[in-house]
């Protein structure tokens, strides 16, 4: 489908007084302007046709053009910054990651524990978070003192799901970790079983230990 093109209305020819023509003429001879060069017929104003310049055509395409834009709502927008857009990007595959890792340590919700298990048949805490990054394709320490030195830390009020939450335990550093699920709650292999619990309760409160970032 063919553009519309614009109906272009009659040029207006600016009118000049013909005197002032002759006179130009004059000066661009460079013959010396006396009263016999300029005649007689120069006391009544003369006025003739001149048609636009180059230049005046030129910018009033350009005027018209802008004045069309604006009246059709096609006015030419700035374009979007690369960055911009690189980082929202990064932000959408870093959404989709956090979901598959929450999504993967539930699906694990029930199972017993088992010191140094990685199987269905029994799981440990560090043994879990092991396994449920490694389903994402990121591969982390397998002990959670280990674990407790990867990634950034995080304070306890920026979680985010999939974050790790370390606790101490036995009085030996960081020895229980699980996963972050976001409100408050947090999955872990406890020594009764895989189980969702609260950051809250007095127990989980008392020994916490810190917060770890590794989806970054």
């Amino acid at each position: 489908m063919q553009a519309a093109l614009p109906i272009e209305e009659p040029r207006q020819r600016t009118m000049v007084p013909k005197q002032v023509i002759g006179l130009t003429a004059i000066l661009l001879t460079g013959a010396t302007i006396t009263p016999m060069n300029i005649g007689a017929n120069y006391r009544a104003t003369e006025f003739v046709e001149v048609a636009p310049t180059a230049t005046e055509i030129s910018l009033e395409n350009t005027v018209n053009l802008k004045v069309m834009e604006q009246r059709s709502g096609t006015e030419v927008l700035p374009p979007v910054n690369v960055c911009t857009l690189s980082l929202i990007e990064n932000k959408m595959e870093t959404a989709k990651l956090r979901d598959k890792i929450v999504s993967s340590v539930l699906s694990w919700k029930g199972i017993k524990y088992k010191w140094g298990g990685q199987s269905p048949a029994g799981v440990d805490c560090s043994g879990l978070v092991q396994l449920v990054y490694r389903e994402s394709g990121l591969n982390l320490p397998r002990t959670s003192y280990e674990q407790f030195r990867v990634g950034v830390g995080i304070p306890r009020a920026k979680l985010e799901p999939g974050d790790l939450v370390f606790f101490n335990t036995n009085g030996a550093g960081a020895s229980h970790v699980g996963v972050y699920l976001g409100d408050g709650q947090f999955i872990s292999a406890t020594k009764n079983c895989v189980e969702i619990q609260s950051l809250d309760q007095p127990y989980w409160d008392k020994t916490y230990r810190g917060s770890r970032r590794v989806i970054v």
